[in-house]
Order: C-alpha cells, then sequence, then structure tokens
C-alpha cells in the first residue's frame, strides 16, 4: 500500500517535469522565393552592445558550413556581400548570466527587410552554451520552413 508521503514525490517529478518541457522554443522562418543554400558570403553586423562575442560565435557557425564571413559595422561591408547579418539578445541573471532570447535575421544587402529569421525564446535557464544555441539557429535559418 502507498502512503501519501510516497506518492508525493512522484506527483511533484511528474508535475516539474510538465513546467519544464516547454522551457525552450526555437522558430525559424524563410519567406518564399529565398534559400540560404546557395549563399556563400555573409556580413554580420557587429552590435555593439554584445558584450557575449556572439557576433564571432555566429560566423563560427557559418563558417564551420564553409561559407565566407566578415564581421564589423555597416559602413564596412565587402561589395560581393549576399546576405547581411544581423542579432538581438536579452541575457538573464540566475546564478549566473544565461541566454534568454536571441533572433538571427538575414536580408539582402540593399534591404532592411529580413527575408529569413530565426529564434530562441526560454522560460528558464538553459544549460547550454551560447554557442549550441547559435548553432542550432544557423541550422534552422538553413533548413527553415518557407512561409
Amino acid at each position: 500500500m502507498k502512503t501519501a508521503a510516497t506518492r508525493f514525490p512522484l506527483g511533484f517529478l511528474f508535475i516539474l517535469s510538465l513546467l519544464l518541457s516547454g522551457c525552450a522554443s526555437y522558430d525559424a522562418r524563410i519567406e518564399k522565393g529565398y534559400d540560404l543554400a546557395h549563399l556563400q558570403r555573409f556580413f554580420i553586423i557587429h552590435n555593439p552592445s554584445d558584450n557575449h562575442g556572439l557576433d564571432h560565435q555566429i560566423a563560427a557557425a557559418l563558417q564551420a558550413r564553409g561559407l565566407k564571413v566578415e564581421i564589423g559595422p555597416l559602413t564596412m561591408m565587402p561589395e560581393e556581400t549576399q546576405a547581411v547579418i544581423v542579432y538581438q539578445d536579452r541575457w538573464g541573471w540566475d546564478f549566473g548570466e544565461h541566454l534568454v532570447y536571441l533572433q538571427i535575421d538575414a536580408r539582402e544587402p540593399q534591404k532592411s527587410q529580413a527575408f529569413a529569421s530565426a529564434s530562441l525564446v526560454t522560460t528558464i535557464p538553459l544549460r547550454e552554451s551560447s554557442t549550441v544555441s547559435v548553432n542550432r539557429l544557423i541550422d534552422r535559418l538553413f533548413a527553415g520552413k518557407k512561409s
């Protein structure tokens, strides 16, 4: 016969697992007619408020795919750039700093409207490095759903 004391930990663990199951959301969107797979030259606009080196992490994820990537202010963008990458991030603190939001957008060099976007939103701290999160978002950009 089970007592209430032995059922409580199991019930608590079940409820806790349900609450934690939706803690991170990765999403990607690519406009119809666009495909990042044929692009080879990217320029990442450095975000001056980025204190975590996300621009370099994004560059490393793209370079791992064999792509040419440069980073800097918009005024330093090379003429042969095929896509411009911009990003926005937010960090939280819970006994350590952690990424709570990251959006990576790709757009044509002469346009301000993004043709591809991938985002991460967390409700609790992820126990993965920002490099892992960046790689997941880049993977989703290259395999994103057409809208």
